[in-house]
């Protein structure tokens, strides 16, 4: 499969990607000392060296399913294991006590199926940590259906958007309780955060839903619809975000959050 995943263009905002991956971290109990923790779309490898570094005598792994990514993490952060795989067939040899998932979970389906499958590949007493964008219904993905619908040479690319034309809140935190809750012990923390991020002008916004979202549509257009495509997203996301008294935009992100221990 063509590995549409760029660590140079994902990079350009690592503080930003990091900060929820600290905030989700933080939550876990500092009495919690795994051997082994595997960090579940690891991209560059941001989010594995705060596990290396949170517990230095643990065995990290980083999987991921980009090359590019992956050779940007292991040039890094050569001290941490880092392994191919797709997160749908993960499979540990043995049981294991961490599995960390910072904005990687929400590019796979059937999560009433995979969470629960996750939450068995641990020890008891294991932690499953997840976060998730939860921004599909804002304007930062809308306008990009918006333009796919009404420009009929790029309606195939409609295929490529992982949850379709979705117009409303994506996940629900009282689903994923009612999931992880019974093979859980107590307490389950789930939390929602809005972070009002600082950019630098409406270009940003694009650059910043380019290394993520974008990335499967722009993967698919030629090199001409991308740059058109590209200048009209900035035209149009201009219209949904003001800006601030001292020239720069404030773009509000929603993530979820959840922290399990396995029973």
């Amino acid at each position: 499969m063509e590995d549409i995943w760029n660590a140079k263009i994902y990079s350009q905002f690592l503080e930003l990607r990091t900060r929820p991956a600290h905030d989700l971290l933080n939550v876990i109990p500092s009495s919690f000392h795994p051997k082994t923790a595997y960090d579940l779309g690891c991209g560059p490898g941001n989010s594995s060296i705060l596990l290396k570094q949170r517990w230095p005598s643990a065995k990290i792994v980083g999987l991921d399913s980009s090359a590019d990514m992956l050779n940007k993490a292991q040039s890094t952060y050569p001290n941490i294991t880092f392994i191919q795989g797709d997160i749908a067939h993960f499979s540990p040899p043995e049981k294991i006590d961490c599995i960390f998932a910072n904005a990687s979970l929400q590019w796979l389906s059937d999560h009433r199926s995979l969470f629960p499958k996750l939450l068995e590949l641990l020890n008891s007493g294991g932690i499953l940590a997840i976060q998730m964008p939860n921004n599909f219904h804002l304007p930062t993905h809308q306008v990009i259906i918006k333009l796919l619908q009404t420009h009929p040479e790029w309606r195939l690319f409609l295929k490529q958007l992982i949850h379709g034309e979705l117009s409303k809140p994506l996940y629900h935190l009282p689903f994923y309780y009612d999931l992880l809750s019974t093979s859980s012990s107590y307490p389950l923390h789930l939390w929602e955060t809005i972070y009002y991020q600082e950019m630098e002008h409406f270009q940003a916004i694009f650059d910043w839903v380019k290394g993520t979202g974008l990335r499967p549509i722009l993967a698919s257009m030629n090199e001409k619809d991308g740059q058109l495509f590209s200048k009209k997203y900035i035209q149009e996301i201009s219209k949904e975000y003001r800006l601030q008294k001292n020239n720069k935009v404030l773009l509000p992100f929603q993530r979820i959050f959840m922290v399990a221990a396995k029973k």
